[in-house]
């Protein structure tokens, strides 16, 4: 989820001098965190962008969770099954969710950081902040480098505060505090095959992916990949808001083990090792109502359509994809494929 920014504030701060190893240091995570001193509710966080400024005292009424990630946490996979579980849960209207960048002392580079801002929102779930004051970290005694997750009551009492991630069993207890649930199972998946792939029998663990191409993609389409499309951040990310180029990116970087794929649409030099490709599967498209210029993403599971996005796949919603078919891949990196 806050990953992209972190990868992001790290190659801003390789440009410091001397205060460098300051700004991305990573503080032990003590068996408990410091007592607060401060009220929560005191913080605010000014626009980066021209977005309203975060008030923490304006959201009494309701349940509001931060995830917390900086620049010192880029290559560190911490929190990545709360982030997934965040980014999947159905939630009522008092619940809302903000992440932040803790990017203090990054105050110099602002410019530069609204513009990775506005790449990435549209990549991100929730409402992203940058705290260049350092000022919710020092509220909520948080330790840098770490991902953190921090929950507010409806009173502004702190119900809840977290540094290094939060996996297995205790997810359901944040889940219940946030007054979640999890998706409801999908419609019933057609009765089809598509290539040699049956759909039927997708399930008992066994999961199916169709990527519908809305166009040819060619191997210096894509950005990220050996001999692949090469340009400047601007023209990488333009590249990887196109739908068809961001399905091929990521089949290219998930290999099918437990789970098997089809690629409808052609491909040029592009060898896309594990995933079976078919030029055309009209049957398919009507089946799941995908037009003949769309890119779209199919998952079954247990014989049901469990995922389902046609045009561009955010980032965040990778995750997703990735637990359905049991694949590596981080949905943590930036869109514009490195």
């Amino acid at each position: 989820m806050g990953r992209r920014l972190a990868l992001a504030l790290a190659a801003v701060v390789l440009l410091l001098a001397g205060g460098g190893a300051w700004l991305f240091r990573v503080e032990d995570i003590p068996d408990e965190l410091p007592a607060m001193l401060e009220d929560p509710t005191a913080v605010e966080i000014p626009p980066v962008r021209d977005e309203p400024p975060l008030k923490l005292a304006e959201l009494r009424g309701r349940t509001a969770f931060f995830v917390v990630v900086g620049a010192s946490s880029g290559d560190s996979p911490e929190g990545e099954q709360l982030n997934r579980a965040l980014n999947r849960w159905i939630y009522p209207e008092t619940t809302v969710g903000y992440i932040i960048g803790d990017a203090e002392g990054f105050e110099v580079f602002r410019e530069k950081v609204a513009k990775i801002l506005e790449r990435f929102a549209s990549e991100m779930r929730y409402p992203l902040y940058v705290d260049f004051a350092g000022d919710f970290m020092r509220t909520f005694q948080l330790p840098k480098g770490h991902h953190g997750f921090v929950v507010l009551g409806p009173d502004g009492s702190v119900l809840l505060r977290k540094s290094g991630g939060i996996e297995g069993a205790a997810l359901e207890e944040v889940r219940a505090m946030l007054g979640a649930r999890e998706p409801d199972p999908g419609p019933p998946a057609p009765a089809l095959t598509v290539g040699s792939l049956d759909l039927a029998a997708c399930q008992g663990g066994y999961a199916c992916a169709i990527l519908f191409l809305g166009h040819d993609v060619a191997r210096s389409d894509v950005p990220g990949i050996d001999d692949g499309f090469e340009g400047d951040d601007d023209e990488m990310f333009a590249k990887m808001r196109d739908p068809a180029i961001r399905l091929v990116s990521s089949a290219s970087k998930m290999r099918l083990e437990s789970s098997a794929g089809v690629i409808v649409g052609r491909t040029r030099d592009l060898e896309l090792e594990t995933w079976e490709r078919l030029e055309d599967a009209p049957e398919a498209r009507a089946a799941f109502q995908i037009g003949p210029q769309d890119s779209a993403i199919v998952v079954i599971a247990e014989g049901r359509v469990e995922f389902r996005k046609t045009g561009l796949v955010p980032v965040y919603e990778w995750g997703r994809v990735a637990d359905l078919l049991g694949v590596e891949i981080n949905d943590r990196k930036p869109a514009k494929g490195k």
